[in-house]
């Protein structure tokens, strides 16, 4: 929406339509007041022309250096984005590896369990029994001779 401002600066009123509000508009006329106002007590001899120039140029270094460093900022921003994806990819890696690595564990568990039982089931007796029948090359009795 546009409006109609009249905002007073350094002595003189401009008419200004904006799309700002008044208050954002009277704002920085009165920040460009009291500009005008440190300089011309820092250099009384100054003419108003000269003070405005002199504050354009004040306002078109600070315009050029805040964009600068906007740049800068999104320039960090982009390599911190980038550094989270690469964040993101390596801990969705090692979540497979992880999952792999339990499922291994599973794995492991279970061969356990069968080894303990069937160590379990196989009595001193029948593990000689089978030593000496490997020994002698006797074919296995019951899975006990096997290597």
């Amino acid at each position: 929406m546009k409006n109609n401002v009249t905002v007073n600066i350094y002595g003189r009123s401009y008419p200004m339509v904006t799309e700002e509000t008044p208050e954002y508009t009277e704002k920085l006329a009165a920040t460009l007041n009291d500009r005008f106002s440190r300089l011309r007590e820092m250099k009384p001899s100054l003419s108003i022309q000269d003070a405005a120039a002199i504050i354009s140029l004040e306002c078109l270094d600070e315009l050029i250096k805040n964009k600068q460093t906007e740049q800068n900022i999104r320039t960090q921003i982009s390599a911190y984005a980038d550094d989270a994806n690469e964040s993101r990819a390596e801990v969705e890696k090692l979540h497979k590896e992880i999952e792999r690595l339990n499922e291994r564990i599973r794995q492991l568990e279970s061969e356990i369990k069968l080894r303990t039982a069937f160590a379990e089931e196989t009595t001193a007796d029948q593990i000689v029994r089978g030593s000496i029948g490997r020994a002698l090359g006797q074919p296995p009795v019951n899975g006990v001779n096997k290597k």
